[in-house]
């Protein structure tokens, strides 16, 4: 005959098993994982096609901090049309692309890690420019929306 406290260790067992904690780390997929990883696979794509009035749709309209090397800014406007636009303009053919895309989701907040690749045919500079991105991404009004990126190359 089994015992009472075996059962309860059994029964607790199961009950530990399954939960969404001890889901996530066997793999289980998560929406909100998946969803705030999409946005910055999103970013890449709208990037490369110069797709901007898409681009901007993935940002808070205000309070957002962008890192890029060395300057800072506290807007996406501002980087889009002072260091982001001036530095794909040099591409031809251009190809950019977020890798290795690492999201975790606590509550209605997101941090991203990912790799960015920028290449194509340069009019000056590399040919390719490979750096580590991350971003910081809140969920306001049922999307996921960044409020703040740092991309280092």
């Amino acid at each position: 005959m089994i015992s009472s406290a075996t059962l309860l260790a059994a029964f607790a067992f199961i009950l530990g098993a399954a939960s969404p904690a001890r889901a996530q780390q066997r793999g289980t997929p998560d929406p909100e994982r998946a969803a705030a990883r999409q946005v910055i696979l999103e970013m890449a794509a709208h990037l490369q096609g110069g797709k901007w009035a898409s681009a901007d749709s993935l940002f808070a309209t205000r309070g957002v901090h962008i890192l890029a090397d060395t300057v800072a800014v506290h807007s996406w406007a501002d980087y889009r049309e002072k260091l982001l636009k001036p530095d794909l303009a040099r591409y031809g053919n251009l190809r950019v692309a977020h890798t290795g895309v690492e999201a975790q989701v606590r509550g209605a907040v997101a941090w991203v890690a990912f790799r960015q690749e920028m290449s194509g045919t340069p009019t000056s500079g590399p040919e390719q420019r490979v750096g580590r991105g991350s971003a910081v991404l809140e969920k306001m009004d049922g999307r996921w929306t960044i409020v703040h990126l740092h991309i280092s190359h």
